[in-house]
């Protein structure tokens, strides 16, 4: 049986945050995965007019 696992981390910044702060924020995230047995990661930029999001899906398949 093969089971999909999916995490997902959400952080909230400033609506004035810059691309870099972003992309900081997204390498650290890879780096946190980074040794994982093949992970599938997703990233997604949204905003609205208070905030910007960074949201990061992790899939990982299990084998039991």
């Amino acid at each position: 049986m093969v089971a999909t696992i999916m995490i997902t981390f959400k952080k909230t910044f400033d609506y004035y945050a810059t691309d870099n702060e972003l992309g900081n924020y997204i390498s650290l995230m890879v780096d946190v995965v980074e040794g994982d047995i093949n992970p599938q990661i997703e990233f997604d930029v949204e905003s609205d007019e208070q905030y910007r999001y960074v949201i990061v899906n992790i899939l990982d398949q299990v084998l039991h």
